[in-house]
């Protein structure tokens, strides 16, 4: 079987978790798949250099065209389909993300589907965010590919809902995690934290600075927190700007909040799994998620995790996280009061956390992935 992967959306200095996600699975998939043959299309002016060897089943193929240009003949002539791209005959295309492409109807299409937060939730999207969803024409892939993979069952419920695709057409893989998130403190841990100049006691967040991320409740439960117990947890925000932030960027800058919330930027990989085992809590009040991999990350990490009670987040977590309601900030603090307040509840949800993680592993994730590829032919 030849496979033919777009792997554009990996054309990034810093990936978002739709990246994390490509390329964990796949290296897993390379790693168990010795058998099938994998061709990983890219494009634009500059050339893509992801994380993958070229091996005996694994190719590439860039095509040199500025990304504009193509997409402006895919939206408007619907052509060449993403096949064309490759000399060879292709069995099967796996599209790890929405994308602007054409697909043919004569060669089987795996799609996975994130979420649908730009379908139910357009309020936190930029202008040049919707036109782009429009110009990917995501009713016509998802009608047209021949399987659907969802993260959880929340968001395959959501594709059904308000797409009709029929129930059998779509699988639920999760997503997996890395083996560097771990509860064991590490020598390297002191020198990340020095590095980052962490302070003691501080409320984790991480992820894409967006509305969705609900960053403004979380930093008026933090503050109601703080005020009504006299604590001096910090808020450190990790991760790049994301579309619409301008309210975020005022806020942070207010005196009110500016002396204990330091927004730390984006940090490679590596880093991270000091960053939870030095946390407190990761506080993590999204509105919307298909998934949450920085939960997932916690969680593996041994840190207690806040989350909200809406989307894919309690059927993640079951019952190893509080859940809060993300529209109610003295519902965060009131979370707040009783975790940190209690090291029993912090002990229990620390080792219920452990427990749920070694349930996804980006192995397991692969294999599940590659039967689904190997059904359709």
């Amino acid at each position: 079987m030849r496979v033919l992967v777009d792997i554009r959306h990996l054309n990034q200095p810093q990936q978002s978790g739709v990246g994390e996600y490509t390329q964990q699975l796949l290296h897993a998939l390379f790693e168990i798949d010795k058998k099938n043959e994998y061709i990983l299309f890219s494009s634009g002016s500059r050339r893509l250099q992801p994380a993958f060897e070229t091996t005996k089943n694994v190719s590439f193929v860039h095509i040199n065209q500025p990304n504009k240009l193509l997409n402006l003949r895919t939206i408007f002539l619907h052509h060449p389909t993403i096949n064309w791209n490759v000399r060879d005959s292709i069995d099967l295309i796996f599209l790890p993300n929405l994308n602007i492409t054409s697909i043919p109807t004569d060669i089987p299409t795996v799609l996975t589907i994130h979420d649908l937060s730009w379908n139910l939730f357009p309020e936190f999207y930029s202008k040049k965010m919707k036109l782009w969803h429009k110009a990917v024409r995501p009713n016509e892939l998802i009608k047209t590919a021949a399987h659907i993979l969802t993260p959880s069952t929340s968001t395959k419920q959501d594709v059904i809902n308000i797409f009709q695709k029929p129930e059998k057409q779509i699988s639920v893989v999760p997503h997996g995690i890395d083996p560097l998130f771990s509860p064991k403190m590490e020598a390297r841990d002191h020198g990340v934290r020095s590095r980052l100049k962490l302070p003691k006691n501080f409320a984790l967040f991480v992820g894409t600075l967006e509305p969705r991320k609900n960053i403004l409740g979380l930093i008026e439960g933090i503050k109601h927190y703080r005020n009504k117990y006299n604590d001096d947890l910090s808020l450190i925000l990790v991760g790049k700007w994301g579309w619409k932030s301008t309210q975020l960027r005022h806020r942070l800058w207010k005196k009110d909040v500016s002396q204990w919330i330091h927004h730390i930027g984006y940090i490679p990989n590596e880093d991270r799994p000091a960053l939870y085992r030095s946390a407190s809590v990761l506080t993590w009040p999204s509105i919307y998620e298909g998934f949450g991999l920085p939960v997932l990350e916690a969680m593996a990490s041994g840190t207690p995790v806040i989350t909200t009670s809406t989307s894919s987040l309690p059927e993640l977590t079951q019952d190893s996280a509080i859940l809060v309601d993300p529209y109610n900030p003295a519902d965060i603090s009131e979370a707040l009061h009783g975790l940190l307040g209690s090291k029993p509840l912090q002990q229990y949800l620390k080792e219920k956390g452990l427990a749920r993680a070694e349930d996804f592993s980006w192995l397991k994730t692969a294999k599940q992935t590659l039967e689904i590829f190997e059904s359709l032919l």
